[in-house]
């Protein structure tokens, strides 16, 4: 049932039923020469360009890519340790402001950081990586993916204790528990594709095609922290990063005269 403030929207009202048509036969001659450019591509990700890759992604993720993926220890739990000693080391970084859709308690990872937790993108790109890359069907040692964004969340009874049902804004997500599963109480992924929740150990870690909705289950005691990173095509990570920073450079200029 729609609220009172609700209004059915029809993205073509303000098209006449002939534009509607030539929209329509226009989407058909795009759809057919994608199948049609499909049958002609090798089966290996390895002879396929990466926009060739992501063209067969795109067209298998509904088929085949709906379960979640779990590797067990991908991080020991001697490195998980270490880990949380850093974190609880950590007295500035975490933000509650990076992501304004579904904020989460976090604090980025990056080469550049003062955290010393930049190592850990090495690691992801030595372990993780070629596992992803290999199921979903793109080039590894190429390195078809990259990061998007990569951070560590912390959840907490007494703060925030889990995430809403969501996507996320990239090809695929993966979630690892830093946290011994003994420090904390619930928790865990659920995923509606499957219908139920990943529970997960130290170490352990399930990447999922990022358009899955999934929330992340309330913690009822203790701290859960966990890595999270975003993941899509190297292409486009940059051409993301570079109309960032020229938005940025622009807002920049528009400061500087005001």
């Amino acid at each position: 049932m729609k609220g009172a403030e609700e209004v059915d929207f029809n993205p073509f009202d303000d098209f006449s039923s002939d534009e509607e048509s030539i929209i329509n036969e226009r989407r058909v001659r795009m759809q057919s020469a994608a199948k049609s450019k499909l049958t002609q591509l090798s089966d290996s990700p390895l002879e396929r360009t990466l926009q060739e890759n992501r063209l067969v992604f795109n067209s298998r993720r509904l088929d085949s890519f709906q379960t979640p993926q779990k590797i067990q220890h991908l991080f020991s739990f001697e490195e998980c340790s270490n880990i949380l000693k850093q974190c609880s080391e950590l007295n500035s970084g975490w933000t509650t402001a990076r992501h304004s859709a579904f904020p989460t308690t976090d604090i980025p990872i990056r080469k550049d950081n003062n955290n010393n937790l930049g190592y850990l993108i090495d690691w992801l790109y030595e372990r993780l990586f070629p596992q992803m890359s290999s199921y979903y069907g793109f080039h590894y040692t190429r390195r078809d993916l990259d990061f998007r964004d990569v951070f560590i969340v912390k959840y907490a009874a007494d703060a925030q204790r889990g995430l809403k049902l969501h996507t996320d804004g990239c090809l695929m997500s993966f979630n690892l528990l830093i946290s011994h599963q003994d420090d904390f109480q619930g928790g865990g992924t659920y995923f509606e594709s499957i219908d139920n929740d990943v529970q997960l150990n130290q170490g352990d870690c399930v990447f999922h095609d990022a358009r899955i909705m999934h929330r992340g289950i309330d913690i009822t005691q203790g701290e859960r922290y966990i890595l999270v990173g975003f993941v899509d095509t190297i292409d486009t990570v940059i051409k993301d990063k570079r109309a960032a920073e020229l938005t940025g450079k622009k807002t920049n200029l528009r400061i500087n005269n005001s």
